[in-house]
């Protein structure tokens, strides 16, 4: 597709945005998420803030002191600008997958922009929150992928590592763990795909990986040697909790931590604030700034980066171990039963409070809740209640992994072939993302994780549109061939 092509989706996009902006939807810069530090930190001190924040991956909070310093007065305004540009990359990256994998131009163009219109799109766009630029990043991130493929320098895979390392910035699921598997496929993919061989592929890869490998292990690295934990955030258990002993009957967990199987802190709510902890946590000052207030100072809310948590959260490690070697079955029980279904609820009502007046989509709702409910019928209703047609995902990831396998198989070294093994890889691609996000949502934590499932919701309309656009291609062969046959030829009319 030409550039104007491309020029005519993005205006496409932004004069959704515009329209919807008219109607009055508008950006929930809620800036008390306990991901966030202080704002006027932030603002001051941005460089100091973000290096002593342990709580949670500081992505955002980087975002957001750039933002302020760039101009406070109008953050709300800047904020939203982001995200719509964030939007258009997805929905200019979307178009691109379709049409690779076989969809027609304006087909593909169309469904990008009715993606972007979606109630859980416009909702999470529209709130100050890093699910939507997950989203929008790893979407990017598979079109870098098929594109480095194809161009096989180091160049071209520095801008498939770059998202994927900020991605890893933004939200721990993708850790560190999940960038070295992402440089392992790369690496498979290049070697298959080059007909230099694999030594140049490994070159190619780990140059183009070297500078966004060093902001991925230089933030465990740092969190390591300043705070004791090696990851993006010290709340890694905190998350297993929620999926653990959060689970069980109060009477029950009471009676573990009298017998001391399980720590103090174990009946107390993951989300409860500092406070809660005051008389439990030997009191000392710790040595990093941010970390010794028990409200954040700007805002007066509950500050989740407080220095006790490294203990307490230490401790919930321990709880969530000795949990699993006594209740294996009842943990998978849990993650079979509610947190992989829970994955596939309809993800605009992601939050707790989604029924009460403190849910963040409450204005969102006031503008397109009567579009939220009809999508909510259509898509989350049937044929088992809240999952809805997602219980159909399984038969379509299937379907995927077997195009993939066709594809990557019947293409060789033959630079003819390069185009159908990177298609191939490409779908593989986001399968693999589909399998991974899913994976970990259900195993290492509950609650709130069909907004999780965002992440990887382009991914999962490339494989479902990619899968569709296959039978309806073999259904139209299928049927030509019949009215072919049943049509007399000339010879046979003539005589």
């Amino acid at each position: 597709m030409s550039w104007r092509g491309w020029a005519l989706l993005t205006a496409a996009f932004l004069a959704t945005r515009v329209a919807l902006y008219a109607a009055g939807l508008r950006m929930n810069l809620d800036m008390n998420w306990m991901f966030l530090g202080d704002v006027e930190a932030l603002r001051q001190d941005l460089a100091r803030t973000v290096f002593y924040f342990h709580a949670f991956a500081p992505g955002m909070n980087l975002l957001t002191g750039l933002l302020l310093k760039l101009d406070a007065e109008h953050f709300a305004g800047l904020a939203t600008g982001v995200f719509w540009a964030f939007g258009a990359l997805m929905t200019l990256s979307l178009a691109r997958i379709l049409m690779v994998l076989g969809v027609s131009s304006w087909a593909a163009m169309a469904l990008a922009v009715a993606f972007s219109l979606l109630p859980q799109t416009l909702f999470l766009e529209n709130l100050y929150l890093y699910s939507y630029l997950c989203a929008c990043l790893l979407a990017a991130a598979a079109v870098a992928f098929r594109r480095a493929l194809l161009r096989a320098t180091a160049g071209s895979w520095f801008w498939f590592f770059l998202p994927c390392a900020v991605l890893g910035w933004l939200y721990t699921v993708f850790h560190l763990l999940w960038f070295a598997l992402m440089a392992a496929v790369a690496f498979a993919a290049q070697a298959r795909a080059g007909a230099a061989g694999w030594r140049r592929a490994l070159r190619q890869v780990a140059l183009g990986a070297a500078v966004p490998a060093l902001l991925m292990v230089g933030l465990y690295t740092k969190n390591y040697a300043v705070f004791g934990v090696f990851g993006a955030t010290s709340w890694g258990a905190s998350n297993m909790t929620l999926a653990t002993t959060q689970q069980m009957r109060p009477a029950e967990r009471n009676r573990w931590i009298r017998a001391g199987k399980l720590s103090r802190y174990a009946a107390i709510n993951v989300y409860a604030p500092p406070s809660a902890y005051l008389g439990l946590v030997q009191e000392r000052v710790y040595p990093w700034p941010g970390t010794n207030e028990l409200t954040r100072p700007t805002t007066g809310v509950p500050n989740y980066n407080h220095g006790l948590f490294l203990e307490v959260n230490e401790a919930r490690r321990k709880d969530v171990a000795y949990f699993l070697e006594a209740r294996p079955l009842d943990y998978l029980r849990r993650v079979f039963t509610k947190n992989l279904p829970g994955l596939f609820h309809s993800t605009t009502h992601w939050h707790p409070q989604d029924r009460r007046p403190e849910s963040p989509h409450r204005d969102h709702r006031a503008v397109l809740g009567g579009y939220e409910r009809l999508y909510d019928g259509l898509v989350h209703a049937w044929p088992v209640r809240n999952v809805g047609l997602y219980v159909f995902l399984p038969a379509f990831v299937a379907w995927a992994v077997w195009a993939a396998w066709i594809r990557l198989r019947s293409a060789g070294t033959n630079p003819a072939d390069s185009n159908t093994f990177a298609a191939g890889a490409l779908l593989a691609f986001c399968v693999l993302q589909i399998l991974f996000v899913v994976s970990a949502s259900s195993l290492f934590t509950s609650w709130e994780t069909s907004r999780y499932r965002y992440s990887i919701e382009p991914c999962i309309g490339v494989v479902v549109v990619a899968a569709l656009h296959a039978a309806y291609a073999r259904v139209r062969a299928r049927v030509v061939r019949v009215r072919r046959r049943q049509t007399p030829s000339a010879a046979d009319a003539s005589s």
